[in-house]
């Protein structure tokens, strides 16, 4: 492409599809509909054109909400370009999420409208902030527009997980999604045969298939929800997929169904693990059904892309993460943000030269951002050879009798029971050690406990073995899978 990398904008790589491709599918859903990228480009010129004459003529700081659901991938996808072709920003929804915070989300983000699927009930519109669908947009003029749009400037505002509280919103510029023509983790993405993407829509996941994947993988790219594991294996067998994009919780549930005794998973070469760490009975399990299969590992902070982290899972070794991507700077530092020596423990810290991902709240900024790093929050070390082994997030860590104690870790070995569907481990208040390491499993009711505690007996240090099992139907987790602690803590608590 002509355009520098350092100038490209999301829109530019669609446009570069369709001059090489306009024919070819961009996005398929579930192997039964797709569309074009010439398609799209146009769907979304005329949604661009559109939203111009409701903003006035220019969409430069106007910020429009997305609530998508289920199989609306396509619609999502052209409302989204279409946003970005404006010049405005994109704050990502679905109908997952209670009314209340949705309006917490859109009073937050200041949302000038509202773009919605007609599958779901509209949102209703206001004298300051209307309501429409797709389909009243996509109509009109498919020109292309000319609208100025820069690196620096805002293409998402994007939220947290919200595993330790309330989801925070964060800005994405258009030049950290571009940076690298694409994100850095996508450099172990190179086969030519279809990629598998079970993503929830209205996420930072789905916000990523779309601008990224969907315009700078050489796979046809099949997008599914991620709760029917049953339907994400008979994809992989039906398309021969060669790359599958997993999350932790999508790879314990697709695993659960011991899908290799009814589908043929064998063409699967790549799997690409992110959001958290991948329990390394889940990566053998993987591997035993897919076994032509390598598992991927990208490991970053949402505040801190396209810097990453990049590996292979290697069950012998879970708390391994890999070494800098392409771009990505990484030191392990103290309290005083002074580098620690190999092997010792400290906080991560992660940089590379795109524009950077801000929270909304400056201080919250304050607190991640020095000096062009951004501190992670999670702690580490470094080996000799420079790979990055992970500890535990800083709010998860427990401290018992004194000592730390990584929540990853036992995690780990409590995977390992086959009775254990689900695992995680929290500290809870303890008069005389300061904590209890306390595990919470997901299994069922005649599971025996003395029988895992024993499991954890023979493989951990005796301060990490839990003082506690609580056992549960299902573990509380949020629209991204991953577990919910802080909401563990004050039930059992």
């Amino acid at each position: 492409m002509s355009v520098p990398t350092a100038a490209l904008v999301v829109p530019d790589l669609l446009r570069h599809r369709v001059e090489q491709m306009p024919d070819q599918e961009a996005i398929n859903v579930r192997g039964r509909t797709g569309i074009t990228y010439g398609e799209w480009d146009r769907r979304s010129n005329a949604v661009a054109r559109a939203l111009l004459g409701r903003l006035g003529g220019t969409g430069r700081g106007a910020r429009v909400a997305l609530i998508f659901s289920g199989d609306d991938w396509i619609d999502y996808a052209v409302a989204y370009l279409g946003i970005l072709k404006a010049g405005a920003t994109a704050v990502h929804t679905n109908d997952r999420l209670p009314t209340v915070e949705l309006q917490r989300r859109f009073d937050q983000c200041g949302a000038v409208g509202v773009i919605h699927s007609s599958s779901v009930t509209p949102w209703p519109a206001t004298p300051d902030r209307w309501s429409v669908t797709v389909t009243d947009l996509d109509g009109g003029d498919s020109d292309p527009v000319e609208v100025d749009i820069r690196g620096e400037d805002v293409a998402d505002i994007l939220y947290t997980s919200g595993t330790t509280g309330p989801a925070k919103p964060f800005t994405n510029p258009h030049g950290n999604q571009t940076y690298g023509r694409g994100s850095a983790a996508l450099g172990q993405l190179t086969d030519p045969a279809p990629l598998l993407a079970p993503m929830p829509l209205g996420t930072t996941s789905s916000a990523t298939t779309v601008a990224v994947l969907a315009t700078t993988t050489p796979s046809p790219l099949i997008v599914c929800s991620p709760d029917d594991p049953e339907e994400i294996a008979l994809l992989i067998a039906e398309h021969r997929c060669g790359t599958l994009i997993l999350t932790p919780w999508t790879a314990i549930r697709l695993t659960g169904i011991r899908p290799r005794e009814r589908h043929d998973l064998s063409t699967v070469r790549t799997i690409g693990n992110a959001s958290a760490l991948m329990p390394p009975r889940i990566a053998r399990d993987l591997v035993a059904a897919m076994p032509n299969a390598t598992i991927a590992n990208a490991y970053a902070q949402s505040e801190a892309v396209p810097a990453i982290m990049l590996g292979t899972v290697d069950p012998d070794r879970p708390m391994c993460v890999g070494r800098p991507g392409r771009g990505t700077e990484m030191q392990v530092v103290d309290d005083r943000g002074d580098p620690v020596p190999a092997g010792e423990l400290g906080e991560i810290w992660l940089r590379s030269t795109a524009p950077k991902r801000l929270y909304l709240d400056d201080r919250l900024n304050a607190e991640v951002h020095a000096g062009g790093w951004t501190r992670t929050r999670d702690l580490g070390r470094v080996s000799a050879e420079g790979e990055l082994f992970l500890f535990d997030r800083r709010t998860d860590v427990i401290t018992t009798g004194g000592r730390l104690v990584s929540s990853l870790e036992v995690e780990a070995v409590l995977y390992d029971h086959p009775g254990v569907r689900e695992a995680t481990v929290i500290g809870l208040p303890d008069p005389e050690r300061g904590e209890a390491v306390t595990a919470v499993v997901a299994a069922d009711a005649d599971l025996d406990l003395a029988e895992v505690t024993r499991l954890l007996a023979d493989r951990l240090e005796p301060h990490q073995v839990p003082t506690r099992i609580h056992r549960l139907d299902a573990l509380p987790r949020g629209g991204t899978g991953k577990v919910l602690k802080y909401e563990l803590r004050r039930m059992l608590g």
